[in-house]
């Protein structure tokens, strides 16, 4: 039997680029229409749930804005967006694959059109830097980790964003002197490590794709070369010697290691605690993910791409895209299984989610971080259960603090207050800064009075509380606004609304006082 000719140069993987990419277009191209099954529903989920998510923000322009033709221009255009994404998620949608030039430039304007759009509404909305960049930093980590590299210029995206915002916050927002530092570092860690995070995520998924054809293409003729040597087992070992990718061969009746290769030795079991010998099937992280992985593969041939969970024999877990397929060994059947590990990979990821949902000073929860928690709060209640229940803080007069003692020193006092207010909350509570000198704390299942309490407690402990900065003890009065509590469920958004004005009625009644939204 004549073995199938390779349809691949062995030294491709010496032939992806810098960005991640493969330098030639064509064999770029062939890999997208490949794992189309893979990047398709990415394009899809990115037109659908992203035009959806911007559409949404039209309710902040109408807020911000008012009934006026900026935001009548604004509403046009989202929609236009909103379009345009749907027509992407029909592109991802589309079975057999659609052109790929085609899908990358359309993948690539949409990626422009949200970019170029949110720096329009940046200079209708006005106001604040600060405001403003935790969306732009989101954007630029959204750009980069989760939209599919089709189109090489799709790795200055994020720069061009970066130069195109900090002009418009140098000539039409506000800003102060230190802003621009921390902006400098925010937005260069962003495009630094999402570049990082781009190129990786491009890089190995083409050397994985590589591998996978390398190793279908090996199975293949180590299966005619068992046929013609009477399934020779030396011919095995040769295939796992010379593959650079972990693999583990096992037989399906016992689940026991018959041959393991010096990559997955290393993977496994790096410090040689089994002195050579076979390490057993039991690295799975979760042990029934192995039961689904054997009942996908008897069901489809092959598992490809999966991101599984192992442990070292020290017990160390690390991630890995895995792949499997079945085979006949030695006149059984067996399973052989290859490992990519991803762990650092994983580890950053994890990082910059955090980073997008925390406020740099404090620590906290920033704004997005605070819906985030507060919408999973929201699901996670019992049907017909209250709440949520929200307290809106504001210090009272911080300005003068920040005039009369300088900013560094105001921020001194955010820090402080931030752990001062952690420390007077019950286990479940959520404190997040909004922004500025607004505060706010999500708490969970609290009834009218007990949050009453809750918020009476800061704001008599904060207002006997001296606030020790290098510029001397600052004193604080707090005004809080609570809604929600005792209340039906119903969206975040309004409940925050009435909590502010509740908190507005708390200034107005002569600050350091605490209001409650009827």
């Amino acid at each position: 039997m004549a073995t199938e000719p390779l349809l691949f140069d062995p030294n491709d993987a010496w032939r992806i680029g810098r960005n991640g990419l493969f330098i030639d277009r064509e064999q770029d191209e062939a890999f997208v229409r490949a794992e189309w099954a893979v990047i398709g529903p990415r394009v899809r989920q990115i037109g659908l749930y992203g035009s959806l998510a911007f559409l949404s923000a039209t309710f902040t322009d109408l807020s911000v804005l008012g009934a006026t033709a900026v935001y009548w221009s604004l509403l046009a255009a989202r929609f236009v967006i909103l379009g345009w994404g749907l027509w992407l998620a029909r592109m991802g949608s589309a079975r057999p694959t659609p052109p790929i030039r085609r899908v990358g430039a359309a993948l690539l304007g949409f990626e422009l059109s949200i970019m170029v759009l949110f720096l329009l509404v940046v200079l209708a909305y006005g106001g604040s830097a600060d405001y403003h960049s935790i969306t732009a930093l989101a954007l630029i980590f959204a750009g980069y980790a989760y939209v599919p590299v089709l189109r090489r210029e799709a790795m200055w995206v994020g720069g061009i964003f970066t130069a195109l915002f900090a002009v418009i916050v140098w000539s039409s927002l506000r800003f102060d002197v230190k802003y621009v530092n921390i902006a400098l570092v925010l937005f260069g860690f962003a495009n630094l490590a999402g570049w990082q995070i781009a190129v990786s995520l491009s890089r190995s998924m083409r050397m994985a794709w590589l591998d996978r054809r390398r190793l279908e293409h090996e199975a293949r003729a180590a299966q005619v070369a068992r046929q013609q040597a009477e399934e020779s087992e030396e011919n095995l070992a040769r295939l796992f010697d010379a593959t650079p990718m972990p693999l583990v061969l096992v037989r399906v009746a016992d689940a026991k290691v018959l041959r393991f290769n010096a990559a997955a030795k290393h993977l496994l079991d790096p410090q040689d605690k089994k002195r050579g010998e076979a390490f057993s099937t039991d690295f799975y992280e979760d042990p029934a993910q192995r039961a689904r992985l054997l009942a996908r593969l008897r069901a489809e041939g092959a598992v490809r791409q999966e991101e599984v969970r192992l442990k070292t024999v020290s017990g160390q877990v690390i991630d890995v895209l895995f792949s499997m397929r079945l085979l006949r060994f030695a006149g059984e059947d067996c399973v052989v299984s290859g490992m990519v590990e991803i762990s650092a990979q994983k580890r950053l990821e994890h990082q910059l989610r955090a980073l997008a949902f925390t406020d740099p000073l404090t620590g906290l929860q920033n704004r997005r971080g605070f819906f985030a928690m507060a919408e999973q709060a929201m699901r996670a209640a019992p049907a017909g259960a209250p709440g949520p229940c929200v307290m809106l803080i504001d210090l009272d007069h911080f300005k003068l603090i920040n005039d009369r003692h300088g900013h560094p020193v105001g921020d001194e006092v955010l820090v402080e207050f931030a752990q001062v207010v952690l420390s007077l909350l019950r286990e479940g509570d959520v404190l997040a800064r909004m922004g500025g000198e607004e505060f706010c704390i999500l708490l969970t299942h609290t009834c009218a009075a007990q949050a009453l309490e809750v918020a009476e407690r800061i704001r008599e402990f904060v207002a006997a509380h001296p606030f020790q900065t290098t510029d001397g003890v600052v004193r604080l009065s707090l005004s809080l606004g609570l809604a929600g509590c005792d209340g039906s469920a119903r969206s975040i958004d309004a409940v925050l609304s009435m909590a502010d004005q509740a908190m507005y009625r708390a200034k107005q009644g002569g600050r350091n006082r605490t209001e409650m939204h009827a």
